[in-house]
C-alpha cells in the first residue's frame, strides 16, 4: 500500500457528497479550476473581463481535466478593496448562466462569503459554495446554504474581511488551532442541517509563511474532521516569498507543494493551471499502482 493510501485508511472520512441528489465520490482526485471575474486578483493572468474570455478559459480548463470550476467576483488578496454583495452580483452578471448553458455537466462552485450572492448563484445553477470566511463575514450565508442544501467549503481563516491577519500563533500550534476552529464550525453547520462539507486549510488567510508551511506539513491530521480536504496553494505567497519569485513564476513551487498535499491524502486541488495539475495527479497515481 502506498504512503498516501495508508494515510487515507488511517484517518476515516466521508468519501461522498450529495450534489443535487447525485452522490459524487471524492476519494479520487478532483481538480478545481479558478475563474476570477475581478480586475485585481493577485495573479494577473487569471483575471477575466469578458464573456468570450470566460468561455475560452472554461473550455480550456475542462479539456485539460477540470472536474469543478470555481468562479469568484471579489478579490481576496491581502489589502484588496472589499466589494459589496450587490457589486459582486453585478460583476457576475450573466456569467453563471453562461457557464451552465455552455458546460451543463461541469460542477460549478461560487467563491463568495455573502448570503445574497450565494442565493443569486444557486438560483443560476451553482452546485456548491466556496466561502473563505467560514461564515464570519456575513451571518446570513450559512442559512442560505442550509436552506438550499448545497455542499459548502469550510475554510480555516483567522484574517479580517480584507484578508489582513488579525494575529499570529506560535507556528507549532497551528494544526491544533485549525482542528479546534474547524471542528467547532463544522458542529454549527451540522446543527443547521449542512451535511455535505469540504474542509479547506485556508492557506494564506491570516497566517504567516511559517504557519502555512507548518499547516501543510501536518495537513493529514485534518482527516480527523471526517470530510474531504481541498487545498488552494496555487501560486500563493507562501511559495513565492520562500522562492523570492513572482506569482507568475510560482508554478513549479505550486506543483511541489500540491505533490506533498496529495501524499497526505488531500484530494481536491484548486488551481490556476489545470493541465499541469492533471499531469501531476496522473504521475502520482501511476506510482501508487506500481
Amino acid at each position: 500500500m502506498s504512503k498516501s493510501n495508508e494515510i487515507q485508511s488511517y484517518f476515516p472520512k466521508s468519501q461522498f457528497l450529495n450534489i443535487k441528489g447525485k452522490l459524487h465520490d471524492f476519494s479520487t482526485s478532483k481538480i478545481m479550476g479558478i475563474l476570477n471575474i475581478t480586475p485585481d486578483s493577485f495573479y494577473s493572468n487569471s483575471r477575466i473581463q469578458t464573456e468570450d474570455i470566460l468561455l475560452e478559459r472554461a473550455h480550456e480548463m475542462i479539456q485539460s481535466g477540470a472536474d469543478i470550476l470555481d468562479i469568484g467576483a471579489n478579490s481576496t488578496r491581502p489589502g484588496a478593496k472589499v466589494q459589496s454583495a450587490n457589486q459582486e452580483i453585478d460583476r457576475l452578471g450573466p456569467y453563471l448562466e453562461l457557464l451552465k448553458k455552455n458546460f451543463p455537466s461541469i460542477l460549478l462552485s461560487l467563491d463568495t462569503y455573502y448570503g445574497a450572492v450565494a442565493q443569486f448563484g444557486i438560483d443560476q445553477g451553482v452546485d456548491m459554495i466556496n466561502d473563505i470566511s467560514a461564515g464570519q463575514f456575513d451571518p446570513t450565508l450559512w442559512s442560505v446554504v442550509a436552506k438550499n442544501k448545497v455542499p459548502y467549503i469550510l475554510s480555516y481563516n483567522r484574517a479580517s474581511q480584507n484578508n489582513v491577519a488579525t494575529s499570529y500563533l506560535d507556528q507549532k500550534r497551528i494544526i491544533s488551532d485549525a482542528l479546534i476552529f474547524l471542528s467547532s464550525k463544522k458542529d454549527e453547520l451540522l446543527a443547521l442541517g449542512c451535511k455535505d462539507l469540504i474542509i479547506d486549510p485556508g492557506f494564506g488567510f491570516g497566517k504567516s509563511v511559517e504557519e502555512n508551511h507548518e499547516l501543510l506539513q501536518k495537513i493529514e491530521h485534518l482527516h480527523l474532521l471526517g470530510s474531504p480536504i481541498m487545498v488552494g496553494l496555487s501560486r500563493k505567497s507562501m511559495i513565492h516569498k520562500v522562492l523570492q519569485c513572482s506569482a507568475e513564476e510560482a508554478l513549479n513551487g505550486t506543483s511541489i507543494l500540491n505533490t506533498l498535499a496529495h501524499s497526505k491524502g488531500s484530494r481536491i486541488f484548486r488551481v490556476h493551471d489545470v493541465r499541469q495539475m492533471k499531469e501531476l495527479i496522473q504521475l502520482l497515481e501511476y506510482q501508487d499502482l506500481q
